[in-house]
């Protein structure tokens, strides 16, 4: 069976298969990128520093000096980031810090986004808006369901949310699991006697009733 066809057995794997699809990502014509991880339990900053470790070691090997940073929307999530990576604790910021920086000008860096909510925005989409390079969001949430149908600032938003464009997709559902690893297509796996096996796949993200159609 073809190995974009399996989900992956652990962590491990499905960290391998993330590095592929950033790898992959880097020729895209498109600058920002959402990465994925849709599961309880998971340690955010190990994946975060992954994404780090896999730029930094890629530019590296091809003797191309570019800085990677990563940002937070939290000065106490910023302030254990630093702690825990502290040889590279110049390079993470929160979101308004590094807006406010020389370094959002540097638009040969790729700079790496931690969990942005709606509650955010307002800080996250002027750090995107100045910032030109590469940029990777983990787990972001934009939209927010409180803002009405037809309103200014949902249409601003929406706008927003289309300018980003998914690389890596892991998410276990009801019955089934949802995956998508750049360039590939999204991948639909339907749970039977706890196994997962293939179902379906797609040109783009399946919404909730196709995906319940199809298992």
């Amino acid at each position: 069976m073809n190995n974009n066809y399996v989900l992956p057995k652990d962590l491990n794997e499905a960290l391998k298969n993330l590095e592929n699809s950033i790898i992959s990502s880097l020729n895209h014509s498109n600058n920002r990128f959402t990465i994925e991880f849709n599961f309880e339990g998971l340690k955010f900053n190990k994946v975060g520093i992954t994404i780090y470790k896999i730029l930094a070691n890629y530019f590296n090997n091809k003797k191309i000096n570019k800085n990677v940073f990563i940002t937070y929307s939290d000065p106490g999530a910023v302030a254990l980031a630093q702690r825990d990576y502290s040889n590279i604790k110049e390079n993470i910021f929160t979101f308004k810090g590094f807006n406010e920086s020389p370094c959002v000008n540097e638009n040969e860096s790729i700079l790496i986004s931690m969990l942005p909510q709606p509650y955010d925005f307002d800080s996250f989409e002027p750090m995107c808006d100045k910032f030109k390079g590469l940029h990777f969001s983990l787990n972001p949430k934009f939209e927010d369901a409180n803002i009405g149908i037809g309103s200014v600032i949902r249409e601003r938003r929406n706008n927003f949310v289309k300018t980003w464009q998914n690389i890596y997709f892991l998410q276990p559902i009801n019955k089934g699991a949802l995956m998508h690893i750049y360039p590939n297509n999204w991948l639909l796996f339907k749970e039977i006697n706890k196994r997962y096996l293939f179902k379906k796949e797609f040109d783009n993200k399946p919404d909730n009733e196709t995906i319940f159609v199809n298992l």
